[in-house]
This record gives C-alpha cells, structure tokens and sequence, in this order.
C-alpha cells in the first residue's frame, strides 16, 4: 500500500530530463528491487537477434567504407583519363609537328644533294672545259708565232729584195747584173728560205727558186734574160709580198681573235667555277644543317613516339582497370544487398515466428506470492511523478501498484511494462541514431562532394590558365610567321624588281660593249689596211709618207680599249650569270622558307584551334562544376540547420539512451533468471511427482 509511505524527492538525475528518461529511470530502479537476489541467465533468442543486429551494423559499415574508397577511385579515374586525354593529344601533336619536320628536312636534303651533284658537275666541267681551252689557246699561239715568224721574214726579205731590184733596174742593169749585186748575194739565202716557208703557193715558190736558179746560170756563164723580164720579177715578188702582208695581217686578227675568245670564255669559266664553289659551300652547309635537323627531329620523334605509346597504353590499362574495378564494386554491392537482405529477412521470421515458443520457453511462471516490500520502489514512483508532474510517471506508479496488488504474476507484469519502455525508448533512439548516421554520412558525402568539386574547379582553373597561355604564345607566334610571310614576300618582291632593273641595265651595258668592240675592231682593220703597207715596207722615193708614228699609237690605244671593253663585257656576264645564280638561290630559299613558314603556321593554327576548342571545354566543365558546388553548398546549408542546430548534442543524447537501454536490459534479464531459476525448481517438482 502507497498509503502511509514517506515522500521522497524526485530521484537524482530527473531534474531538467526527459519524462521517458526519467520513467525509465525509475522503472528500472523499481525493476532492480524486484529482482533482488535473481540468478542471471541469457536468453539465447535474444541473443541471435543481438548477434544478426550486430553483424548487419559490420556489413552495413563495411559497405559504406567500400562505397567511399570507390568514390575516391572513381575521381582518380576520372582525373587519370582527362590528364592522359590531354598529354596523348599533346603527343599527337607533338608527332605531327616532328614529322612534318623531318619530311621539309628530307625534301631539302634531297634537294640539296641534286644541287650539290650538279654544281659539282658544273665545276668539274668548267674546270674541264678551261683546261682543254688553255690547252688549245697555247697550240693556237704557238702555231701563231711560228707563222708570224715565216711571214715576218718573207715579208722582210721581199720588201728588201724588191728595193734592191727596184734599184738595179733604174741604173739600166739587167737581171743577171741585179742578181750578182752585193745587196742581192746577201739576200740570196734568205730568198732561199722563203722557197721553204709553208705560207706560199707552190707556183710562186718554184718562180723563186727559178730566179736562183738563172742566178746560179749567169755565174756559170749562160746568156742573160731579156729585158722584159724585169717587170714579172718584180710583179712575182710583189704579188707574193702582198699575199704575205695580207696573211699576217688576218694571222694578227685571227691570234687577237682567239685571245679575245680565249680571255672571254676564261673569264666565264672561272666566273663560273668561282660563283658554283661558292654555291656548293652554301649547299653543303645547308645540307649539314638539315640533316642535323633531321637526325635531332628522327631523335625526338622516336622519344615522342615512345612516351606516346606509353601513354595510351596506360590510359587503356587505366580504363580497364576502372572498368575492371566498377564491375567488382556492382558485384559486391549486389552480393551485400543479398547479405543484408538474408539477415534482415532472419531477423524478422525469428522476431515473427519464436514470440510465443521464447515466452513459453524463457518467460516468467506463475510463482507462489512472494512477499516483499515495494514501499520504497512505490514511494519512488510516486515522488518522481509528482516532483516532475510527469502524468506518464504517475500513470506508471499506477500501473506497477496494480501489478503488484495483483494475485497474478507480478513479474510478468513488471516485465511488460519494461518491455513497453524499452521498444518506445529503443525506438526513439533508433530514430535519433539513424537521424545522426544520415547526418553524418551525409555531411561527410556533403563535404567530399564539395571538396572535390572545389578541387576540380582548381584542377580546370589551371589547366584553363595553362590553355590561355598557350594559345596567347600560340597567337603571338602566329603573328611572328605572318609578319615573316609578309616580309618574306615583301623582299622578294624588291628582289625581283631589282633582279628586272639590273637585267635591263646589263642588257644595255652588253649592247654597248659589244657596240664599241666592233667598232673598235672596224677601226683598227681600216687603219691597218691603209698603213700596213707602210709599216712593212720602206720606198725609196715618195712624194708622200703616211703617219707610220701616230697610226701605230692610235691603233695600240684602240687595242688596249678592245682589250678593256672585252674584258669589261667579260666581267659584266659573269656578273649577271652571278647575279642571276644568287638571285634563283635566293628565290629557291624564300620559297623552301615560305614553305616552313606556312606549314608551322598551318598546325600552329590548328593547336591553336585545338587549343581553343579545349579550353571552351574546360570552360564548360568549370562552370558545370560551379553549379554542382553552389548546389551542393545550398544543400549543406540545409543540412546544417536539421542537423548542427540542436539544443542537446547527439552524443549526450545517445549516451544518456544508451545507459537507460543497457539499465532496462539488464534488469529484463535479471528478471529472467528469477523467472529461469523458478522454472527449473517447478519442473523438478513435477518430475518427483
């Protein structure tokens, strides 16, 4: 009975709690003292439902850690594939640009070695040509100065033979008395020669040798010639003078002619040689540098290659591997939910089917009346409801008063009304327990998600700024070659136009020189052929004499002006033949360097596209990223107010549940080994009876 019993103060603890906390509190202390004394002893139903809840909770946990390291896997497949992605287009690139190199150095290296075999050609032909044209050049003059030298003497001989019979013949002399003259006995072997020399006709030779002939008769005492011969005489040898002048002076032009031709030629030639040597010192420096280009390009191609190679290899093991890892982790997500689902299926038949055949088997028999004393737990209850004004207390005090005051079975009573605080308890702590793992895992999650948005938005920030550099240093180049291109085609453009001047000029100059050495040559031929008979002989009696002195000097200064403006026509050739050859291999050059030029800007304006279009896509993904992050950050902010804005914390709120949990556990089963200890003493009894 309640009536009659002390007051107590509400029981330490209650103050400031909750009412359930603070009826379960007291329903335990009121459980403690009817179990005074009790045996424990375990129910093993209860038990498996511990063991399956505690082995759902490990697969449970295991799962979301698996779920969180493949997540991580996954953003470094991601990130592996993009940075791969990247470096093998780069590569590409790179391959691209390398072979291109290598085939404008193979092309210029094929170009070079035909120029170099035909300016080798050209110098070695030249040379060819000079030596043989040296050679016939001294032949030429050798055979010239052995004709001079005939014809000098024959004409020397019969210009003083005719003077000497010109003027025996005067003083009335006969032939015969000519022929025995001082003057002709001295002239005699020298007429001899003149019957051996090559350069006359073999009639007028035997005419000669016929006057030796009556010479050598008239000293042998035969009749002298008649008068009339004088006159054939003097005709034969002045006919044969005449010829022998007339053959010197085209043996002098042809000689001047040939060295003229002869100085021309070697001046082209060694123009010529000299303007190929100089070319084929170009050619084979060129030829050096393309080649080292080319070897250093093959170099570097192959390393590229290489890594290329390398690269995709890797991104498709990459690939796989994530896709090898994606299967596995479907799988075993799929074989969890099946574990999971066993044991929750297990739990609920064991919790649906065993209620009756566990409280047969392990709840409590009916007792013989126990007695004993409950004031204190009444008076408990009783304080507690009325110090809290909990109407839920007061409404247990009640209950356990009813129970107690019953005949019946008061444990099994006693074990209902904990058994119900327990369920709305446990259930209560449930709820805030997996209120606090959906906030924590979804904080967590929350978190991740932002701090790999944020880390990818730095990630394409970066790799966006490394884009822009590139295509600023791409343009900036670009701008480089069409400045070269333009200033290529502007310096040919001069050149042409000074290439077309300067041939004009030569062409001009060339029709002057070749206009003052005709003249020059027409010049000289009318002098010679007015003074050459004045030059080679000496009359006795005239009347009037040319100007031998100043003709002679006239014609060597109109000589020495052939000499220069052969020499002068010469050079200007060779200038132009030079000229020309330089302006071709420059022409040659602009064109091979327009060629490079427009190549690299042609993929250096494609990169630049490539560039571009890549930097719009991380541009995008940038933005896409944002706007995941900005919804993500308005989705923590929401998970913050649920979640952080509380005014107990999780902790002491689940530490406080866990205590009262684990109280009203234990005194069920110290409930239970009373109820278990009874039985055993009753089945005993029944089985002596």
């Amino acid at each position: 009975s309640l009536e009659g019993s002390p007051q107590r103060t509400k029981p330490e603890g209650c103050a400031g709690g909750s009412s359930i906390a603070c009826e379960m509190r007291v329903t335990a202390t009121c459980v403690f003292s009817l179990a005074n004394a009790a045996q424990v002893t375990s129910n093993p139903i209860s038990k498996v439902l511990q063991l399956l809840g505690e082995l759902r909770g490990k697969v449970v946990a295991e799962g979301e850690a698996e779920q969180e390291s493949y997540e991580e896997f996954t953003k470094w497949c991601k990130d592996e594939s993009k940075q791969k992605a990247f470096e093998i287009a780069d590569g590409q690139e790179q391959v691209e640009s390398l072979s291109a190199t290598i085939e404008k150095a193979a092309a210029a290296i094929s170009d070079l070695d035909a120029k170099i075999e035909k300016l080798t050609k050209s110098v070695n032909q030249a040379e060819s040509d000079l030596s043989a044209a040296t050679d016939v050049r001294h032949n030429e003059h050798q055979d010239y100065l052995a004709v001079d030298k005939e014809l000098v003497e024959a004409i020397d001989t019969l210009g003083r033979a005719i003077g000497v019979l010109e003027k025996v013949f005067k003083k009335g002399s006969s032939l015969i008395q000519a022929m025995k003259s001082p003057e002709m006995q001295q002239l005699t072997s020298s007429l001899s020669v003149i019957i051996d020399a090559t350069v006359f006709e073999t009639k007028d030779k035997k005419r000669v040798a016929a006057l030796l002939q009556a010479k050598e008769d008239a000293q042998d005492g035969d009749e002298p010639e008649e008068e009339g011969s004088h006159g054939s005489i003097l005709d034969l040898l002045g006919d044969m003078l005449d010829k022998a002048e007339t053959q010197k002076a085209e043996a002098d032009k042809a000689e001047m002619t040939a060295r003229f031709e002869y100085e021309k030629l070697k001046q082209s030639l060694t123009g010529q040689i000299a303007f190929d040597n100089k070319q084929l010192d170009a050619a084979r420096k060129g030829l050096a540098t393309q080649q080292e280009v080319k070897a250093t390009a093959e170099g570097d191609l192959q390393g590229t290659q290489k890594e290329l190679a390398a690269d995709i290899k890797y991104d498709s093991e990459t690939h796989d591997e994530c896709e090898e890892k994606a299967e596995e982790w479907n799988t075993s997500m799929h074989e969890r939910a099946q574990e999971i689902e066993a044991l929750d299926t297990a739990t609920k038949i064991i919790k649906e089917k065993t209620g009756g055949a566990e409280s047969q088997a392990y709840g409590f028999l009916q007792m013989q009346t126990v007695r004993r004393d409950y004031s204190a737990v009444l008076a408990q209850i009783s304080a507690a409801g009325a110090s809290g004004k909990d109407k839920k207390l007061s409404a247990l005090a009640v209950r356990v008063k009813a129970a107690l005051a019953s005949s019946a079975d008061p444990f099994a009573k006693v074990k209902g009304l904990i058994r119900d605080m327990l369920e709305r308890i446990s259930e209560k702590a449930k709820a805030d327990a997996k209120e606090h793992e959906w906030c924590t895992k979804t904080t967590a999650e929350t978190e991740a998600k932002q701090d790999d948005h944020e880390s990818e938005i730095a990630a394409l920030t970066s790799k966006a700024d490394k884009a822009k550099s590139a295509i600023a240093k791409a343009n900036q180049r670009i701008a480089t070659l069409e400045a070269e291109l333009g200033e290529l085609s502007r310096m040919q453009a001069d050149m042409d136009k000074a290439r077309t001047e300067a041939h004009a000029n030569y062409l001009e100059s060339k029709q002057d020189y070749e206009a003052g050495i005709e003249g020059v040559q027409t010049a000289i031929k009318v002098l010679k052929d007015y003074y050459g008979q004045s030059f080679l002989q000496q009359p006795s009696v005239s009347s009037h004499s040319a100007s031998e002195g100043g003709a002679s000097g006239i014609i060597g200064l109109l000589e020495v002006a052939e000499s220069d403006f052969s020499k002068l026509l010469a050079e200007t050739e060779a200038d132009e033949r030079a000229a020309q050859a330089d302006y071709e291999a420059q022409t040659k050059a602009n064109e091979i360097s327009k060629a490079e030029k427009k190549t690299s800007l042609k993929y250096k304006r494609k990169a630049q596209a490539e560039t571009e279009k890549v930097l719009e896509d991380l541009k995008s993904d940038r933005d896409s990223e944002q706007s995941e992050l900005d919804a993500v950050l308005d989705y923590y902010s929401g998970i913050k107010k649920r979640c952080v804005a509380q005014p107990e914390p999780y902790e002491e709120r689940k530490r406080r549940r866990d205590e009262e949990i684990a109280g009203l556990k234990n005194a069920l089963q110290i409930l239970e080994g009373d109820a278990i200890g009874f039985l055993a003493v009753k089945q005993v009894h029944r089985h002596r009876a």
